[in-house]
């Protein structure tokens, strides 16, 4: 639902892990509250949003993504198995219910046009990357090879990155929330960079003894 003000309402799904722009998010439904709101997102033919939930604190994050829905698989029981994809990021501006699950009014993000320097850092993660996985392939004696192509895009790089290189939450949390291209990027590279340079220290290691 859209309002006079240009701010949505959307229903949110608390989860332990961050959903990106274009990442592609399976989701297994089985509590009662999240059967209730999907079943109403899917009859209302519209989308809900995805926000980091933090286990340690529980509290949940100001900033999320909006997930739509690719296919659905009904189960017993009312579960369901979802594949979902991620939208647009948001803010959240205030929550409007809380039980059964969720609504909140939230904000849409805007992304911010990309310069020069954002191309020089595609070129940069995407050479990094490929060293990287040459290093690790030389190391385990196994080839690697990365599933599909590495976008040229800087947005949908930044976000591509972030989804797939980074273990922790709490740092993809971070990324999701830098309104900057060109700074996740400076960030996503500084990290890709130190991974290269301990992979080749091992690779070395390993080419000396042998």
């Amino acid at each position: 639902m859209t309002e006079a003000n240009g701010f949505e309402t959307l229903p949110l799904f608390p989860l332990p892990v961050v959903l990106f722009p274009g990442a592609v998010l399976p989701l297994h439904i089985f509590e009662e509250r999240y059967k209730l709101m999907i079943g109403k997102v899917l009859e209302e033919e519209r989308s809900f949003g995805v926000v980091f939930w933090d286990g340690e604190s529980t509290s949940v994050a100001e900033t999320g993504c909006i997930a739509t829905i690719d296919t659905v698989k009904k189960l017993e029981d009312g579960r369901m198995n979802l594949v979902t994809t991620g939208l647009k990021r948001f803010r959240i501006v205030d929550v409007v219910q809380e039980q059964p699950y969720i609504v909140a009014t939230i904000e849409l993000l805007e992304e911010p046009a990309t310069g020069e320097k954002a191309n020089h850092l595609v070129d940069h993660i995407t050479r990094t990357l490929k060293e990287i996985l040459r290093l690790s392939s030389k190391l385990v004696d196994k080839d690697f090879e990365i599933q599909g192509s590495i976008p040229e895009d800087p947005l949908k790089l930044s976000y591509w990155v972030a989804s797939n290189f980074y273990g922790s939450p709490n740092d993809q949390q971070e990324l999701l929330e830098m309104c900057d291209t060109e700074d996740r990027l400076k960030e996503e590279y500084l990290v890709l960079d130190s991974a290269r340079k301990h992979l080749a220290a091992k690779v070395s290691l390993k080419d000396a003894l042998g």
